[in-house]
């Protein structure tokens, strides 16, 4: 697929977010990140900060740095891979697991769908030390019986999740399940009949002219193969693996399979999760030319399968009472979160999109919860704050235009008139 020529994008900052950032490294939560910010496809502030490895502060990151995206290889590779398969007609989401690959035909997943590991109401549970049990199997092996690491270790991993219980029965209950997209990414890999990796590339992220941006990272092939050398924001320093961890992903069932699965695996710059971002928003507006609008309309929908459910097809919205979008996103928002502190906000309403990478799984995660769970919304409501005072667009409805002041809120309280408005203190 031709590449499509990539609008440049502009070095602007606002203080305020700057600000707020650069406390959180401060903080030690993390040594790396970057942020950019938009509306109506408008940048308002794109940045770097910190270093790719700390302490002590050594090379200072640049747009070109790749992090760990974690997660966010859920909605960003394994479900655009599913939602491009479906628009071409390639897979019935709706079709039941254990027509799928032979090792989930037992009878447990007969009711369950596709889609249901797209919304995490397959019931699977939430993951599975998979690579202490292969370590373990394999501890007597000659080195070069030995799978570990590498995509050979595929065949014992899908015994294994075979054989695991389910938490609830399929459909009846969300439990948000990294198995889930490990099975689907062998579920993809299947029907495209090429790697998860390779498909991704070729048929997706080549065509955005984002494959040196997007890409998994192989170790259990010779360098060459995965491009030029790249700096990497480090995760964590791995016990296990006895090293720091820079341009190797950090989840072990990921790592196990030899760096792509379904679940974990891709890398990213901050330009190419926001370019992929943008372009699927486009897709959603109606004016893309990647993505059909309805198969990224369907992903980007709360899922209607279970009462409460914030889920959307490999996607989250925000709830309520407890959103790391903030309060000043719409309810009508779509993101993805990931343990690591990489996060993605796009509010539907407003066109408004900020995405964050961090690094704050460098040097460890332990007790950066509790931090991330304050630092995520802060963010977010001062890049909506600094959207809704975007000046408008004269071509679009976008910027302050999209927006209106709510009666009797004093000139405060900024809201487009088609949002789900929360209440006040919730």
């Amino acid at each position: 697929m031709k590449s499509q020529e990539k609008k440049e994008l502009p070095s602007v900052q606002v203080p305020e977010i700057d600000r707020c950032i650069q406390t959180f490294i401060a903080e030690k939560h993390c040594s790396a990140a970057a942020c950019i910010a938009s509306v109506g496809g408008r940048v308002f502030h794109r940045a770097v900060y910190g270093c790719a490895v700390a302490p002590p502060p050594v090379r200072k990151i640049g747009l070109d740095t790749v992090f760990d995206l974690s997660t966010l290889t859920q909605p960003l590779a394994t479900g655009l891979v599913a939602m491009e398969l479906a628009s071409r007609g390639r897979i019935d989401l709706g079709a039941s697991l254990a027509t799928t690959i032979p090792e989930m035909r037992d009878t447990k997943f007969a009711a369950m769908t596709i889609d249901m590991l797209l919304d995490h109401t397959s019931g699977l549970p939430t993951s599975r030390k998979f690579w202490e049990d292969i370590a373990n199997e394999e501890a007597r092996l000659r080195p070069e019986l030995k799978t570990m690491g590498t995509k050979k270790s595929g065949p014992k991993l899908r015994k294994l999740l075979a054989d695991v219980r389910l938490e609830a029965d399929p459909g009846t209950k969300v439990v948000v399940s990294d198995l889930g997209f490990m099975i689907l990414g062998w579920v993809l890999e299947n029907i495209a009949q090429q790697p998860l990796d390779v498909f991704l590339q070729k048929e997706i992220y080549r065509g955005l002219g984002l494959d040196k941006d997007l890409f998994f990272v192989r170790h259990d092939e010779p360098p060459a193969k995965v491009g030029p050398r790249r700096v990497f924001a480090a995760t964590e320093k791995s016990e296990w693996r006895d090293k720091l961890l820079q341009g190797e992903v950090q989840d072990p069932n990921a790592w196990t399979l030899g760096g792509v699965a379904g679940h974990a695996g891709l890398f990213g710059t901050v330009d190419g999760v926001w370019r992929l971002t943008e372009a699927m928003w486009e897709s959603y507006s109606g004016n893309g030319r990647q993505f059909l609008s309805g198969p990224v309309r369907r992903f980007w929908t709360r899922s209607k399968r279970i009462r409460g459910n914030t889920r959307a097809l490999a996607w989250d919205t925000p709830t309520a009472h407890n959103a790391s979008a903030g309060k000043r996103y719409s309810l009508n928002s779509i993101g993805a979160v990931s343990i690591g502190g990489c996060s993605i906000w796009v509010d539907l309403a407003t066109d408004m999109i900020g995405v964050l990478l961090t690094n704050a799984a460098h040097p460890t995660l332990d007790g950066k919860e509790e931090p991330l769970a304050k630092f995520r919304p802060r963010l977010y409501e001062l890049i909506a704050k600094h959207g809704e005072a975007m000046p408008p667009d004269p071509a679009k409805a976008t910027g302050s235009a999209a927006f209106y002041t709510i009666p009797g809120s004093g000139g405060g309280g900024v809201h487009n008139p088609m949002t789900t408005l929360r209440k006040p203190g919730k």
